[in-house]
């Protein structure tokens, strides 16, 4: 059973707390956190049901009723719970209203609830006759551990009361405070099925199971205190509609492809224990700074209580989304531009889109009017022009250019039937790879292993050539052996052998480090490899494609020379100035729905 119940319900409740559990540790910072949480929440009315008011959600308490059996065994009498997860939220509200009871009541106290402990037995008669002394301390009694963390929390609680007026420049209203912690602060009452209360304690706390917010949220549909304005049978069927569409969604998004969750969202599957917690996170919008384990339910309990019909309709909202998201994924126009979006690295002002304000968008704007919508994100992830972009400058923009260029190739191709595979793309970390490298200066001038391999690299490739300025770099090569090599003599040989391999130098030069030189690409990190000339990179490529690695679609076709119809074989050594503006180019017409206007390209501006 789950259901949320306010402190004031937990009054008349008697709480066991077994052996298996951790003593009391809370710090001074989490029962501050908890007053000023307190404090400063405002409850208010809400929509169709005024005799109910909005509350302050703490998070789980896990119970399960004692047997009569565990009873006897420890003398007890009653109804008895024990206490599997949240001793230490339960033993804070009691000493809460234990400070309430001794400097604000009076002779009228608050009814408090009953702690028994199974070890450490003394804890329950010391937490009760725990109190302020006449000089505002705490005798701190180190006796045991838990003891002492017991005096500090009700130092820490009296303490934030003398320190109120002076931090906040106004009284604190005692009567608000009492009524907000007693009638509008509500716990999360999970309260299990007869089983061992061990084994579910160290199963919930290695975050194996039932205490997720996929879990609870669940919980808070098909609970029997769930729906109760349905009648019996609406109820049942409502129900299990919702179990039915619950078990789709977490199928869907556990299928083995991926091709459904490398869609909608960057983060790895593997993070999630339950995958459908992944949407709940996107419909409440739960950032990543954010760092409370039950955020998502309680904002969701949050959404439930606006009014009479507030479950329903987050359940609908849940639906909604969800088929939303489905019917996108199924669209080969939105698979893509939505998909890109996702992908899309931040820069500047620009950062991404938010899967939930695009479906609530959605439902209010027309097809043509949200399909603009979604030109104009695009349009803002690569607001630069093309040929004012650099390397060293602008990483984030070249990389959604690139990108963009590989899923535009899909949409517009009608030879190609497939979607992009995003999964593949997340499964990569990816580099902006310079088709041509012309810099010694990417290397690490420290470790001779990569100039070393480099050299033999290149000198595999001079080989093949029947020119004396060949053979006479070979011979260099072959003299900087191991001992000899330092990277003064590296650095002048690698411009050497790469002006070799370079047509226009000059022109190359000014165009290195732009985007028509530099394309997608993952592999591992290779010094060597990543600083080859054009040759060397196009074989890498042929053999990495080979052996069945992802290779983005339009990086394939630039070290094929897609581009350039008027390459021949025997340009392949090369890569031309032709081959830089024809790439240029069709990128620019590709992407032309989205790019800002360009200027031509002067092939005498100094670019460094």
């Amino acid at each position: 059973m789950l259901e949320l119940r306010a402190i004031n319900q937990l009054y008349n409740k008697q709480f066991f707390i077994p052996h298996y559990q951790r003593g009391y540790r809370w710090t001074e910072t989490q029962v501050k956190q908890l007053l000023e949480d307190i404090d400063s929440f405002i409850p208010k009315e809400i929509a169709g049901r005024p005799s109910e008011k909005t509350f302050y959600c703490l998070q789980p308490i896990a119970i399960k009723k004692l047997s009569e059996e565990d009873k006897h065994k420890h003398n007890l009498i009653g109804e008895w719970y024990e206490v599997i997860d949240g001793q230490q939220r339960l033993t804070s509200i009691f000493l809460i209203l234990q400070y309430i009871n001794q400097k604000w009541r009076g002779e009228d106290k608050l009814e408090q609830f009953t702690l028994n402990y199974e070890t450490r037995k003394g804890s329950a008669t010391f937490l009760n006759s725990l109190k302020v002394n006449k000089d505002d301390t705490v005798t701190e009694n180190k006796e045991y551990i838990d003891y002492y963390y017991f005096s500090k929390a009700l130092q820490t609680i009296h303490q934030w009361r003398l320190n109120y007026e002076s931090e906040k420049c106004k009284k604190l209203n005692t009567a608000l405070f009492q009524s907000t912690f007693e009638e509008f602060s509500k716990v999360i009452w999970y309260e299990v099925a007869e089983q061992d209360g061990r084994r579910l304690f160290e199963r919930l706390n290695l975050g194996k199971i039932p205490l997720t917010n996929a879990e609870l949220v669940k919980a808070l549909f098909l609970s029997s205190e769930s729906f109760k304005d349905l009648s019996v049978e609406e109820k049942r069927i409502k129900q299990f509609e919702i179990a039915h569409l619950w078990d789709e969604i977490e199928h869907k998004l556990n299928e083995n492809d991926l091709k459904f969750w490398s869609f909608i969202t960057n983060k790895k599957r593997e993070t999630f224990e339950t995958k459908i917690e992944l949407i709940l996170d996107m419909i409440t919008q739960k950032d990543e700074s954010i760092n409370d384990n039950y955020h998502t339910f309680t904002e969701l309990v949050k959404k439930q209580a606006k009014d009479k019909n507030g479950l329903s309709k987050v359940w609908d909202e849940i639906e909604h989304f969800y088929n939303t998201l489905i019917q996108w994924y199924s669209n080969k126009d939105y698979y893509h531009r939505i998909g890109y979006l996702i992908a899309s690295k931040h820069f500047g002002i620009y950062r991404g889109v938010n899967l939930n304000d695009l479906v609530t968008i959605a439902m209010t704007e027309s097809k043509d009017d949200f399909g603009l919508r979604i030109n104009k994100h695009i349009r803002e992830s690569v607001n630069i022009e093309p040929s004012e972009l650099r390397y060293e400058s602008h990483p984030n923009q070249i990389f959604n250019i690139l990108l963009l260029f590989n899923v535009q190739t899909y949409i517009k191709s009608n030879s190609i039937s497939e979607f992009y595979p995003f999964k593949q793309h997340k499964d990569n970390h990816w580099s902006l790879e310079h088709i041509h490298a012309r810099k010694s200066e990417n290397f690490d001038k420290t470790k001779k292993e990569a100039w070393l391999k480099w050299l033999s690299i290149h000198k595999q490739l001079l080989e093949e050539f029947d020119k004396p300025e060949a053979k006479v770099l070979i011979e260099k090569i072959n003299k900087y052996n191991n001992d000899r090599i330092t990277w003064e003599r590296f650095s002048g040989l690698f411009i050497q052998i790469n002006d070799f391999f370079t047509e226009e130098a000059q022109s190359m030069d000014q165009e290195s480090e732009g985007l028509m030189n530099l394309a997608l690409l993952s592999q591992p990190d290779n010094a060597a490899l990543n600083n080859s000339v054009f040759e060397i990179k196009r074989r890498e490529i042929i053999r990495l494609d080979k052996d069945g690695y992802f290779i983005p679609i339009c990086t394939k076709r630039v070290f094929m020379k897609y581009y350039n119809e008027n390459s021949i074989s025997g340009q392949n050594f090369f890569w031309s100035s032709e081959d830089r503006k024809n790439y240029f180019e069709i990128l620019k017409e590709v992407l032309a729905d989205y790019l800002p206007e360009v200027t031509e390209i002067n092939e005498t501006e100094d670019y460094e």
